[in-house]
């Protein structure tokens, strides 16, 4: 969530919204009450002399005092509905109901000065974050370029190198040249859009040849390159290799998943008698104060958005009490703490060893 502007005397703030949690906390935070603002259109019906009716859609900004809100899972929205207590436009739709619905990448306003001080924490806990990272990876068989950003890890492309060439009967001097070319012209269509951080990684040998090569043919992108990660294997296995050593980092949501996850993994395997599993037996284990650390998957949170045991943990998680994560879906992270219920609770003495 990134924090566009603020009026702290009104209790007002204009937020983005940048990815599907962000969403789950404005779900929790505004209020019966509260004061949602969004620029949006709205059908308006006018009577003309003759008795019949027009109808127009129209651009405006409109405001409305948040009565009840509601929550789409599978879509990923969130909307709030209320009474219009604003609008810039003079329509005539002041106290008619609107449903404001709202999704990543939306801008929304709120107005409450009760839930200001969390709204403007999550909004300074969003800036300066690395939003991207490109990691290329690669050995004497395979060579992949992979993208990391806050909505998980995506395989862009991978090409077979010497090995898988010879076993092809190709042509391997040639296809490794035109391998390169291809990894190059990768990498500068991905650099001209936006401003990802580069990783190269693979075993010493291979990391220094692809660099060289990346160098050879454009000097740019290789001045670009941030790090050198050695690996036991290239290509895709090498980068899963990096994510569960956590050599790759925590400056974006999915590394800091991986590293978290594994620590629980090791965790739950040498001491399983003070994990806690399942909605009822985490909420209980955070009501004794022995709840360190919750991991729950995105799409968990998400099918109990309006469960009360899930908001106790969080409004818990809220106060500094305990500390929670919400793993990001569709991820091996996410993959393991669903297969133990899709939330788990790590007690402090654990962490702490």
């Amino acid at each position: 969530m990134k924090l566009l502007a603020v009026d702290k005397l009104r209790g007002w703030a204009r937020l983005a919204i940048t990815n599907n949690m962000d969403l789950v906390n404005l779900y929790r935070l505004v209020r019966p009450g509260d004061v949602v603002y969004q620029e949006t259109s709205r059908e308006v019906k006018k009577e003309r002399a003759s008795g019949e009716v027009d109808s127009q859609r129209v651009s405006l900004k409109v405001g409305i005092a948040v009565e009840k809100k509601s929550a789409d899972p599978l879509m990923k929205r969130i909307r709030f509905q209320g009474k219009i207590v604003f609008t810039d436009r003079d329509l005539d739709i002041l106290k008619k109901y609107h449903t404001i619905q709202v999704g990543r990448g939306d801008v929304i306003e709120i107005e409450s000065r009760e839930r200001l001080p969390y709204l403007l924490r999550l909004g300074e806990e969003g800036e300066g974050r690395v939003e991207e990272l490109v990691a290329i990876s690669g050995d004497d068989e395979e060579l992949a370029v992979v993208k990391i950003d806050v909505d998980g890890i995506k395989v862009l492309k991978t090409w077979k190198v010497d090995g898988g060439s010879k076993r092809l009967g190709y042509d391997v001097e040639a296809h490794r040249e035109s391998v390169y070319d291809e990894l190059v012209q990768q990498l500068k269509e991905l650099t001209s859009k936006s401003k990802p951080k580069l990783v190269l990684m693979g075993t010493a040998i291979h990391a220094d040849i692809i660099a060289s090569e990346i160098k050879n043919r454009d000097v740019r992108i290789s001045n670009l390159i941030a790090r050198k990660i050695p690996v036991n294997i290239g290509g895709v296995d090498g980068i899963r290799e990096a994510l569960r050593r956590g050599v790759l980092g925590e400056e974006l949501k999915p590394l800091a998943d991986a590293i978290q996850v594994e620590k629980a993994m090791r965790a739950i395997l040498k001491h399983p008698e003070h994990i806690h599993l399942g909605l009822e037996e985490v909420a209980r284990a955070c009501r004794t104060s022995r709840g360190a650390l919750v991991l729950a998957t995105e799409d968990f949170v998400w099918e109990n958005l309006d469960n009360a045991l899930l908001d106790e943990i969080l409004s818990r998680a809220e106060r500094g009490v305990i500390k929670f994560r919400a793993v990001l879906s569709d991820t091996e992270a996410s993959d393991k703490i669903n297969s133990l219920g899709g939330i788990i609770c790590i007690e402090k003495k654990i962490l702490e060893v």
